[in-house]
């Protein structure tokens, strides 16, 4: 909600500051030109038309794109966004105006873009991707043992992990199989500190000698955010 009220609040500052431009403008013209003459006015109209195709026109056609994603609430400043169809530019929104939009890129590059160049944009709810890991074992302790190990050398801090692997769940599959579970959250971007890095920790430790291997599958990394689950549950029809 705090979101929505800074983002509306930057929208009408930067109205306001188009209409102070535009008087300022009228009221410079008028004092300049107290008895407009109708041979001037139409040298000035001239002027303004030529202007107006080079400088003008783009700017409407920014403000008028900016009105429309902010009316239907595309985006609000502290969300992480990927832009379409640009390739590689994410970030944070920092700053929302009519005009232009201003990201913060994971790396902490500034990127400044003309609102009717966004096409569209993909949203991170809650600015972390929430991701899944599965190891399927043979001994359950000893699997949560080396699962634990591996996920503790994860780096974590807001633009790496930024919700740790607290908790791994257990599932009996049959006599001597198990499958063990860790959900966790990281930085969009960073992913590859779950797909990889994890993976080859968790590995490590099952190989490290200390005792018999007890991986037999994985692991496996998917994703997990519980709002598309509950969609897709609701979409997918599939009979077992």
């Amino acid at each position: 909600q705090w979101r929505r009220v800074e983002t509306s609040l930057m929208a009408i500052l930067a109205i306001a500051k188009v209409v102070i431009f535009f008087g300022a403008l009228y009221v410079a013209w008028r004092i300049l030109n107290p008895s407009s003459t109708p041979v001037a006015l139409v040298g000035a109209s001239a002027l303004f038309i030529v202007l107006a195709s080079a400088t003008v026109v783009p700017l409407l056609r920014d403000i008028t794109y900016g009105t429309v994603m902010i009316a239907e609430r595309w985006y609000n400043v502290g969300d992480h966004i990927v832009v379409e169809p640009f390739l590689g530019v994410s970030g944070i929104v920092e700053h929302v105006t009519l005009r232009s939009t201003k990201l913060r890129s994971l790396t902490g590059e500034i990127i400044w873009l003309h609102n009717q160049h966004v096409q569209g944009v993909r949203i991170t709810p809650r600015g972390v991707k929430t991701l899944a890991i599965d190891v399927f074992v043979s001994d359950a302790e000893q699997g949560k043992k080396v699962m634990s190990k591996g996920l503790a050398a994860i780096p974590k801090e807001a633009t790496m992990v930024a919700r740790a692997f607290s908790r791994i769940e257990t599932e009996k599959l049959t006599e001597d199989l198990w499958r063990l579970s860790a959900v966790g959250q990281t930085a969009p971007g960073r992913e590859w500190l779950i797909e990889d890095f994890a993976i080859k920790a968790i590995k490590k430790y099952d190989e490290s000698g200390e005792h018999d291997p007890v991986i037999i599958h994985g692991p496996i990394v998917r994703f997990a955010d519980e709002a598309a689950m509950k969609r897709f549950k609701r979409t997918v029809r599939a009979k077992n």
